[in-house]
């Protein structure tokens, strides 16, 4: 069994699909074994969030609606004048995304940087 969060701080329409896909993948794989997921998204990668690809939009709510659960980064979130209620997926929010990888990786959490 495993917990595991994943870093996103990358954007591109080519990196939004192939994150989707690695999740799926993930999520496909070890969907018995896995116990929590959470995706930290901050940087460049809250463009992931605030895309307007409705193909990417459905993925987003499906993985959501699987159990794992997306991280916005307060910070970044703030620096982009931007609300949780203007992204694509519910979301929930750490002040910091990195702070929140630190802690999670000290909780003994796998960690991916997609």
């Amino acid at each position: 069994m495993a917990n595991v969060v994943i870093q996103i701080n990358k954007s591109g329409a080519d990196d939004n699909r192939r994150v989707i896909r690695n999740i799926m993948n993930l999520k496909n794989q070890l969907d018995d074994d896995l116990i929590q997921c959470e995706v930290v998204v901050f940087g460049e990668g809250m463009n992931l969030l605030l895309t307007q690809d409705e193909l990417i939009i459905e993925q987003l709510d499906a993985l959501v609606e699987s159990g794992i659960k997306f991280i916005a980064c307060s910070n970044t979130l703030s620096k982009r004048n931007v609300t949780q209620e203007e992204l694509s997926c519910p979301v929930g929010s750490a002040g910091s995304g990195v702070a929140h990888l630190v802690r999670r990786q000290t909780e003994g959490w796998a960690y991916l940087a997609l």
